[in-house]
């Protein structure tokens, strides 16, 4: 029986932090700001994504990744940070066989680190100043590109 205080339910999609068996996908996100940090993990968690851990540089999200014992569906990363910055943090992951699914979120970078990230395999590359949608597209995007092939 619907009382007259119900709502109907707008959000007709599901959302896409969702896996097709009902799971979410798992996400670390590291950033050296905690603003953005935060940001960046409440963009996600609005579609469903469960953050599993967050990390303020490279050298303590591998650390964190060792308590998840690599089950990690996203990572999202920035470029810049201190003690192992997001260059160095793709160089070790690709060393320990990690196939989670990276996206960079970070400022602009020049055209040879591109082409060397590319190579180590990220998924994307997104541009800061952080945008919701963008971020949501764009990692939907990684993570379907890669679902037949991965761990999912």
């Amino acid at each position: 029986m619907k009382r007259k205080t119900d709502f109907p339910n707008l959000n007709v999609k599901d959302p896409d932090g969702i896996k097709p068996n009902g799971r979410p996908y798992k996400v670390l996100v590291v950033e050296d700001k905690e603003f953005q940090r935060k940001l960046i993990a409440q963009i996600l968690e609005s579609e469903g994504y469960e953050i599993v851990a967050t990390a303020g540089n490279g050298k303590e999200a591998l650390e964190k990744l060792e308590q998840f014992d690599g089950k990690v569906d996203l990572i999202t990363t920035d470029l810049d940070m201190p003690l192992l910055d997001g260059y160095a943090f793709m160089y070790e992951l690709n060393q320990r066989g990690n196939r989670a699914v990276v996206v960079f979120i970070s400022e602009e970078t020049t055209k040879g680190v591109m082409k060397d990230l590319i190579s180590m395999g990220i998924a994307d590359y997104i541009l800061k100043p952080v945008n919701r949608r963008i971020i949501l597209e764009r990692v939907k995007n990684a993570l379907s590109k890669v679902k037949d092939t991965s761990i999912f």
